[in-house]
């Protein structure tokens, strides 16, 4: 089940573009609107974070068996794929990405900036005419992007199911909406320790579809690191996965200059890294079902 579960939801995802149907998060907000008033939870921020998050998770797990014993395994699909679309990624990750390069490519480092703005939550400040230091914050970006908006969705799904990746979108959520404070300590904190498995679950990933030698040695190094955010180790895995990447392998149709190639190159390596890691989750998961694990 949780193998078409992903399948429709992906599939879902190739339709609409994105998961924008179902991308309505003002539900939440007014939730941890009313909740922020309690006097109870006030000065409290583990409690808010539990408050806010925990009876939607367990909401979604009591329709996913209502479902289940309503329409039987259908009904537990169909609304076990719109949850997980719902927990994906916000926007059009392809899209944007090719935006950025669009302009990067012309050597509009103010469009390419506004264009790679929905890739971060909070957009770094970097003076713009500064091309590689754009770059690598894009980089860092794209990287973290496509980690949460999907893979770390997934890796909660197939853990823990549908109670799982809502988990994991409301903690994400609730993290980037929380004021400064005690409050977004805590929730940064959980969100960290939400990551901690799924990115080196796909760091090894990395390791397998990319360069081995070297993103398994930045695997190993960062296995136990409880010190590295969550951008900074995918940064790792990523230089050793995409080792060996040149501008010679940038697809861009027009003549630009030799160092924008080479960046280009490297986003573009990413993307093509993204798919090849996506393809082998859905492999692996296809197998475990085939043999019945």
């Amino acid at each position: 089940m949780a193998l078409f579960t992903v399948l429709l939801a992906l599939g879902l995802v190739q339709f609409w573009g994105s998961g924008a149907p179902l991308h309505r998060d003002d539900w939440f907000h007014w939730w941890c609107g009313r909740l922020s008033g309690r006097g109870a939870l006030q000065g409290h921020p583990e409690r808010m974070l539990a408050a806010a998050v925990l009876p939607p998770v367990v909401a979604a797990a009591i329709l996913m068996v209502l479902a289940k014993a309503a329409l039987g395994g259908v009904g537990a699909l169909l609304l076990g794929a719109l949850l997980l679309l719902y927990c994906l990624g916000r926007g059009n990750f392809n899209e944007m990405v090719s935006n950025y390069l669009r302009n990067w490519y012309q050597g509009d480092l103010d469009a390419a900036r506004k264009a790679a703005a929905p890739l971060f939550r909070e957009l770094p400040e970097a003076p713009a005419d500064e091309a590689q230091v754009l770059h690598e914050q894009v980089f860092r970006g794209a990287a973290y992007c496509a980690f949460e908006r999907l893979f770390a969705v997934l890796f909660w799904f197939l853990l823990l199911g549908v109670p799982g990746a809502l988990m994991y979108r409301l903690s994400a959520l609730y993290a980037d909406a929380a004021p400064e404070g005690g409050n977004r300590e805590t929730a940064a904190r959980w969100l960290w320790l939400l990551e901690w498995l799924p990115v080196r679950a796909m760091g090894f990933s990395f390791a397998i579809v990319g360069n081995f030698a070297g993103c398994y040695r930045a695997w190993r190094q960062c296995l136990t690191c409880r010190e590295r955010s969550t951008p900074e180790v995918l940064e790792i895995y990523l230089e050793g996965a995409l080792g060996g990447i040149d501008a010679s392998e940038c697809s861009a149709g027009v003549e630009v200059a030799e160092g924008q190639r080479a960046c280009g190159a490297q986003l573009e390596g990413l993307q093509s890294l993204l798919s090849r890691a996506l393809l082998l989750w859905i492999t692996v998961l296809a197998l475990l079902v085939l043999f019945d694990f």
